[in-house]
């Protein structure tokens, strides 16, 4: 299976890509192909600092390119349904059974609120919040506003966003160890530019 990593990640990415270009609903502001590379970008940063093995990264790599595939049949509860997608998909490709299982675990762990129970869980966990530590989140909050308000027509005021935004990620706590480290010391800059919005 590892010797085959790069043939079937290239399959993965060609499967995805039809995903988002194809089937995915309008109004998908923040959760699209570019959230989906950012979470894999975030798995490889946190899966080689936690020092994962490569079938370890490979079911990390796996899990955060699938892990919003189910936002093309449906909004809410889209986990459950991308991860039966994902083991279909794998499936055909024959996967091993076990990677399979390691990847919808994964998957499902980043249901909102996130109860992660193992080593990968917790790094997907982190990658799907790696944002919350970028200098332009607060770019990525807005396209999250955006589509909350296309999507579920939830509308805030920017006062009422940022207080929003900034009670999340007052809250938040990461998992790993890089998270509670150096992901948490980034995110405590963009609590600082929040708190400065509202001047607090």
């Amino acid at each position: 299976m590892i010797q085959d990593k790069a043939m079937l990640l290239n399959q993965v990415e060609v499967f995805i890509k039809d995903i988002y270009n194809n089937r995915l609903p309008q109004g998908m502001y923040f959760h699209n192909f570019e959230h989906t590379l950012l979470v894999v970008e975030g798995v490889q940063l946190i899966s080689r600092q936690e020092g994962c093995t490569e079938e370890e990264k490979l079911v990390l790599i796996l899990a955060a390119m699938l892990h919003d595939i189910g936002y093309a049949k449906l909004y809410l509860g889209h986990e459950e349904v991308g991860a039966k997608m994902a083991v279909e998909f794998l499936n055909e490709l024959n996967v091993d059974e076990d990677i399979i299982s390691q990847v919808t675990s994964c998957i499902m762990a980043t249901r909102y609120p996130q109860k992660p129970g193992s080593k990968l869980e917790y790094i997907i966990c982190d990658a799907d919040f790696y944002h919350f530590s970028l200098e332009d989140y607060l770019y990525y909050a807005d396209r999250l506003k955006k589509e909350w308000e296309e999507k579920q027509d939830i509308r805030f005021s920017a006062q009422e966003w940022d207080e929003l935004n900034l009670k999340l990620l007052s809250t938040h706590e990461y998992f790993t160890g890089y998270g509670k480290t150096k992901l948490q010391q980034e995110k405590m800059l963009n609590i600082e530019k929040l708190k400065s919005r509202l001047g607090k």
